[in-house]
């Protein structure tokens, strides 16, 4: 069951290895997606935080047990890595969040990896195209500053990307706050990805304007 409340924050102890041993467990089986690779809890439990522990950011998330009530393995899918952090798919979410960030301690196998199953340094996830590609863990808003402000809808729940449709680096949920980079957002079509300033992540990024009904 997930805990919605905030979550004192532990020092994270970063596990790593010098190579990889054996080929990944891509997600399979209708479990996760083709960008994630599927890996167990090494803990009785995890918390999964919504955005990245930062100094300043209320933190929120949920607690994901490492077994089922019948005893089998939990599963989620590393995307990416961050600074002893993995952001994780929780496979077995019901709408979102189901993207978070989990420390690299509480997974057996915390590595992200290439499609010939190269193991990826931080910040260094597989594209759309299958190419490895960059994370950047606050959008590029270069001569943008922070104007109009707008917040998430009632009942909303999003993830906060580095580009339209691209990398997850948080979430955003009902009432946050949200400053955009002009005075008004406009009328966009609800699939529309909207750059701005989320406070309760401390990263500017984009939120689909669904997120958003001063958006459309």
């Amino acid at each position: 069951m997930r805990l919605w409340k905030p979550f004192a924050l532990a020092a994270a102890t970063v596990a790593a290895s010098a190579s990889v041993l054996a080929a990944p467990a891509f997600a399979a089986n209708g479990q996760g997606d083709k960008y994630t690779h599927s890996t167990t809890l090494s803990q009785p439990s995890c918390f999964i935080h919504a955005n990245y522990p930062k100094t300043g950011v209320a933190d929120w998330g949920w607690t994901k047990p490492q077994r089922s009530p019948k005893g089998g393995s939990y599963h989620v899918g590393v995307r990416y890595t961050y600074r002893g952090y993995a952001l994780v798919k929780d496979y077995g979410a019901a709408g979102e969040p189901s993207w978070g960030f989990v420390a690299t301690s509480c997974l057996t196998d915390p590595h992200a990896y290439d499609t010939h199953h190269r193991q990826l340094p931080d910040r260094r996830a597989v594209g759309g195209s299958g190419a490895v590609k960059s994370v950047a863990m606050s959008a590029p808003h270069a001569g943008k500053s922070k104007r109009g402000l707008v917040h998430v809808g009632t009942g909303q729940v999003g993830t906060l990307r580095d580009a339209g449709k691209s990398f997850a680096i948080g979430n955003v949920r009902a009432g946050d706050a949200f400053y955009l980079t002009t005075e008004h957002c406009g009328k966009h079509d609800t699939r529309a990805w909207i750059l701005g300033y989320a406070p309760a992540s401390g990263r500017w990024g984009f939120v689909q304007a669904a997120h958003l009904p001063a958006c459309h």
